[in-house]
């Protein structure tokens, strides 16, 4: 359908990869705009998002518009991806929403800081993976997905709690202690 318009000038790498220098200033400040208020709508809905993706009959029997809120975390996510389909494309777009993610719980139990974590880990990869693409004349959008997956990697590897070097040494060295769960609630 998208094909047989006069305006689609595009191909099938783009879409799939995206362009993210080729991005305009408009299409910045409505990005920006569009997740501010997808940011202020998470914040606002936080505890009962938790507490629907936790445990969904916990949440129905307290009473929570659980279909609701569902449907506000799909229109949050299906946003979110939809925004960043120009700048990184189809298939990268789901590496950026995961590898931050992933990177983050391997660092934390706790849900907030793991959000604010896998927030800064995701601009910081941005921001190096740009660098990279440009000093080194490679893809932007591919040059960010493989500095965060770099980091993924080497944050597997030393975790303090999760890492697999972590994992070791408690294994062969039972006077180190497990990581203790996160209290429930944070």
């Amino acid at each position: 359908l998208v094909s047989t318009r006069d305006s689609w000038t595009t191909d099938l790498s783009s879409f799939l990869f995206g362009q993210v220098l080729a991005v305009s200033a408009a299409d910045v400040w409505t990005v920006a705009t569009i997740g501010a208020v997808l940011v202020l709508v998470v914040l606002a809905l936080g505890k009962e998002l938790v507490a629907v993706s936790l445990d969904r009959e916990t949440a129905r029997a307290a009473g929570l518009p659980v279909f609701r809120l569902d449907l506000a975390l799909y229109v949050v996510v299906t946003t979110t991806i939809v925004m960043s389909l120009e700048a990184v494309g189809n298939i990268l777009v789901l590496a950026l929403l995961i590898t931050p993610a992933a990177t983050a719980r391997m660092l934390t139990e706790r849900l907030w800081a793991m959000t604010l974590l896998a927030s800064l880990i995701g601009c910081a990869g941005s921001v190096a993976g740009l660098y990279v693409s440009y000093t080194y004349d490679l893809a932007a959008g591919g040059s960010v997905v493989v500095v965060l997956t770099a980091l993924f990697a080497l944050t597997w590897c030393l975790a303090p709690s999760h890492g697999l070097l972590a994992k070791r040494i408690r294994r062969h060295d039972p006077s180190v202690p497990a990581p203790a769960p996160a209290p429930a609630g944070r």
